[in-house]
């Protein structure tokens, strides 16, 4: 394990970054971003998905890039694999008042917003005292082109859009992906302002490396500086 964990949130921020800058970090991936690593051929350390919306709808390729080996650990919040790569996450539902810290707390796990400080969370489970986002932007288009409404309240994109400004490459969203709203100044900013509390408490250092993040809670710095 190295010392420094990245937290690759997918957002454009991440689109122009030379990935090997990242030789002598630890990485973590989230949710779809998995379509892309086979493509750019680079795997990060380890790869979640904390949205069940996005688990169920890509259990079959989660399970193979499982399967593949190229990822040292996975942790998903569906019981989808009996391969030791992978570590199920119990997820308590938002709101709990308990505190992620150790391995154990993987069966019990207290769901802490969104994919992102889920990761960060686990990272801190994990060992790493020191955190560095990328890509964590939250400034999301919360409907994007060819996003149509389901029975359910979630989306379904009817098309592969040819431009999608929520992610670090276009295709992330698919024909026929279903997604759950972003709600990112209702949702995702609060839990990301009331994770930054969870990391003082516990004394972990996290660091904002993304230049056009619009969160205010975390220590900014450049991706270079950051990673030193």
């Amino acid at each position: 394990m190295k010392k420094t964990l990245v937290v690759m949130g997918n957002g454009p921020s991440l689109k122009n970054v030379d990935l090997s800058i990242f030789d002598d970090c630890d990485t973590f991936g989230l949710n779809n971003a998995y379509r892309n690593y086979a493509k750019i051929n680079w795997y990060p350390t380890y790869h979640g998905s904390f949205d069940y919306v996005a688990v169920d709808s890509h259990k079959q390729e989660l399970n193979k890039l499982i399967e593949s080996g190229k990822i040292q650990r996975h942790f998903y919040i569906r019981n989808i694999s009996n391969n030791p790569r992978f570590t199920f996450i119990n997820l308590l539902r938002f709101g709990c008042t308990k505190i992620n810290s150790t391995p154990e707390d993987f069966s019990s796990f207290c769901d802490t917003g969104n994919s992102g400080t889920n990761a960060c969370s686990v990272g801190i489970c994990l060992g790493y005292k020191k955190i560095v986002l990328i890509g964590v932007d939250c400034n999301y288009v919360e409907i994007v082109d060819g996003a149509k409404f389901v029975s359910n309240g979630n989306l379904v994109m009817s098309k592969t859009p040819d431009n999608n400004p929520n992610y670090w490459f276009d295709d992330y969203q698919q024909e026929g992906d279903r997604y759950q709203i972003p709600r990112c100044q209702e949702f995702m900013i609060p839990t990301w302002e009331r994770f930054a509390v969870v990391a003082e408490t516990l004394g972990i250092e996290i660091i904002n490396a993304s230049p056009i993040s619009v969160l205010k809670n975390y220590k900014k710095m450049s991706l270079e500086e950051a990673i030193k």
